[in-house]
C-alpha cells in the first residue's frame, strides 16, 4: 500500500484480485444492457473503430466484438487486461486489447470513430491537469466528427447518497471495512479498505469528483462539442441527482 492516496493508487490497487469484488462491477445483465444503450446512444456502425480506454476486465470492449464491432480496448493494469483475454477467450472472439495510459494514448492522431471512458474510470489521477489531459487525449485520437463518451460519478450522488462505512469481503474472503470521506477543498471522494484486526489500511483510493459544468469546460477547451447529457446508458435525461453521469460529443 502506497503512503500518499493521490500518488498512483490505481496501479497498485488494480494489480490486486480484490479490485474485483471490492470495486462493486455491474452483474452481467447491466453490463449487457450498457453495451446496448452504447449501441443506441452513439448509432454504432460495424465499419468504425471504437477505443475503449481503462476498460478494465473487458466488460464492455469485449461483448462490442462479440456483436461484431471493430473495438480495442486499452488499461494500465496488467492483470485487468489478463482478465479481459479470457473473457475474450470465453465468448470465442479475437482480443484487442493494448497495456498503455488514457494520458499518453498509444494511437495515432484521428484513428477512432469512437472513443469510450466507463465506469467511473475518470478522475482517479493526483491532479486537474492530469485528468484533462485524458480528455485531450480522447480528442486527439478522435476523426473530425467522431464521438466521445464518458461516464462518470455525478457529485451530488455521491456526496450525500455513499455509505459512510460498509463491511466487504476480498477475493479469497477476508473481511474489510470500506470507508468514504468527501474533502469539499480538494473535491475529492477519498476511499481506505481497512483490516478490523489488526487495525491497518490494506487498499486506498482517491477520485475527483467533476460537476457538470467543469466536464463542459475540459470538453470544450479539448475541442469536443457536446451532444448529449444522460443520467445513464437508457438516454434518460439528466436531473442531478441520478448515480452516473454520462456526457456525450463529437470532436469538432
Amino acid at each position: 500500500m502506497t503512503d500518499n492516496p493521490h500518488c498512483e493508487w490505481f496501479s497498485e490497487f488494480f494489480e490486486s484480485p480484490d479490485s474485483i469484488p471490492l470495486s462493486f462491477f455491474p452483474t452481467e445483465r447491466e453490463t449487457e444492457k450498457e453495451v446496448a444503450g452504447l449501441e443506441r446512444l452513439l448509432g454504432l456502425q460495424p465499419e468504425w473503430l471504437i477505443g475503449d480506454s481503462c476498460c478494465g476486465a473487458g466488460r464492455h470492449v469485449v461483448r462490442l466484438r462479440a456483436r461484431g464491432y471493430r473495438a480495442v480496448g486499452l488499461d494500465i493494469s496488467a492483470m485487468m487486461l489478463g482478465l479481459a483475454r479470457q473473457e475474450a477467450g470465453r465468448r470465442r472472439v479475437e482480443a484487442a486489447l493494448v497495456r498503455g495510459d488514457a494520458r499518453r494514448l498509444p494511437f495515432r492522431d484521428g484513428c477512432l470513430d469512437v472513443a469510450l471512458n466507463l465506469f467511473n474510470s475518470f478522475g482517479y489521477c493526483a491532479t486537474d491537469e492530469e485528468n484533462e489531459q485524458v480528455i485531450r487525449e480522447a480528442a486527439r485520437v478522435l476523426k473530425p466528427g467522431g464521438q466521445f463518451l464518458l461516464e462518470t460519478r455525478n457529485p451530488q450522488h455521491q456526496i450525500l447518497f455513499a455509505p459512510v462505512r460498509q463491511e466487504v469481503k476480498t477475493a479469497d474472503g477476508q473481511k474489510l471495512v470500506v470507508g468514504w470521506r468527501y474533502d469539499r477543498e480538494t473535491r475529492r471522494l477519498n476511499s481506505e479498505w481497512r483490516r478490523p484486526r489488526p487495525d491497518r489500511v490494506v487498499y486506498t483510493a482517491s477520485i475527483r469528483l467533476y460537476q457538470i459544468e467543469e466536464l463542459r469546460g475540459m470538453m470544450a477547451r479539448a475541442g469536443l462539442e457536446e451532444t448529449g447529457v444522460y443520467g445513464g446508458y437508457g438516454g434518460e435525461a439528466f436531473d442531478g441527482w441520478e448515480r452516473v453521469l454520462v456526457w456525450r460529443g463529437r470532436k469538432r
